[in-house]
């Protein structure tokens, strides 16, 4: 007899505490990911019209942020995905820690901390300074 975990073709996730929810109303969109590139648990993405294809943005006014990264990707891990054609789960709804956002891997300067909270307020993600 298997149990779900050790079933054929079932993979479970682990994921470290690292402080980047504060809040308990977070929720997610799918979407497609590019390939190609790594991502970083915390990054800001992007989401192309028509598409609804995420990658990390690429203007630093950071206009465009609407979705939060919710686990690393290797750039080979990426493409993979990205090769499946199938969407994946990103943060879109939430409360988290500004100091665990980051800019395409990139800790957030305070202009971009702010720029971040402008673009992401009105699409219901709160980044909050955690003491």
């Amino acid at each position: 007899m298997q149990t779900c975990c050790a079933a054929a073709g079932v993979t479970r996730d682990t994921l470290a505490v690292d402080e980047l929810i504060v809040g308990d109303h977070v929720q997610t969109a799918e979407a497609l990911l590019t390939g190609g590139v790594a991502y970083k648990r915390g990054d800001l993405l992007g989401v192309t019209a028509g598409t609804n294809v995420v990658t990390h943005i690429a203007d630093a006014t950071l206009a465009n942020a609407q979705y939060i990264m919710p686990f690393d990707l290797t750039a080979g891990e990426a493409t993979a995905h990205a090769a499946t054609g199938r969407q994946l789960q990103f943060y879109n709804q939430g409360e988290f820690a500004q100091d665990r956002v980051y800019l395409s891997g990139v800790a957030l300067t305070a202009p971009q901390v702010l720029a971040a909270k402008a673009a992401l307020g009105p699409r219901k993600i709160e980044l909050r300074k955690v003491l």
